[in-house]
């Protein structure tokens, strides 16, 4: 499955800021401390270079995104994200709004 994820210009900049020139984001469906692997929220990592499994996500920002292939299942096509600001995004569709808490955690360095 093809995720297209548009990102506001506000996300844009945020996201850049975070970033500081180095890595790519990762679009994640978070299950730790959450039970299962069907309970989980969705979460956004700074990470230093794709995995194994992970493909491009189509986007409007400047820097690459990429999801594991395996947790495409949890999220639709095309969906939105937006700046909370303090770090935090809303990821929403046409659909529903999956949070309006999604943290972007820095993951290059551990």
């Amino acid at each position: 499955m093809k995720i297209d994820l548009q990102l506001t210009e506000a996300a844009i900049e945020a996201i850049e800021q975070q970033l500081n020139g180095t890595g790519i984001l990762k679009l994640i469906y978070d299950t730790d401390g959450c039970g299962c692997a069907v309970n989980g929220v969705p979460s956004l990592w700074l990470v230093s270079e794709p995995s194994a499994f992970d493909v491009s996500i189509l986007t409007n920002a400047p820097f690459p995104i990429v999801i594991d292939r395996h947790q495409t299942v949890f999220f639709e096509e095309q969906m939105r994200l937006y700046t909370q600001g303090s770090g935090y995004y809303k990821l929403s569709s046409n659909q529903q709004i999956y949070s309006v808490h999604v943290a972007c955690i820095d993951k290059r360095h551990t």
